[in-house]
């Protein structure tokens, strides 16, 4: 929920998608059918196209959107990570959400 706002705010201010500018499209519609494919930013393009005002902003107005209700935010995935010679030892969060009416997640 913040992340698609700050996507959505990135996307704006680079005036591209980063996907299409790489080359990348996508190849087929999502079973759902409204949904766009995700889109995925370097650290680079966020960091040059966000401010921390822009990050405030987004957390304000996703924590207004929890307290109206709009908000569906299941309970985070946690994936372990054993040590081994190419990773690890550390876990992964991954967590999602959904504000009504929005056409991402």
């Amino acid at each position: 929920m913040i992340f698609a706002s700050l996507a959505r705010q990135a996307i704006r201010k680079a005036g591209a998608s980063p996907l299409k500018s790489a080359g990348f499209q996508a190849s087929r519609a999502f079973a759902t059918g409204g949904f766009p494919p995700p889109r995925l930013f370097d650290y680079e393009t966020v960091t040059s196209n966000l401010t921390v005002g822009d990050a405030i902003d987004s957390v304000e107005e996703a924590f207004k959107a929890l307290a109206k209700g709009k908000v569906d935010v299941p309970m985070p995935m946690h994936i372990g990570v054993d040590e081994s010679s190419v990773a690890g030892p550390g876990d992964c969060h991954i967590k999602g959400g959904y504000v009504s009416g929005t056409t991402t997640f």
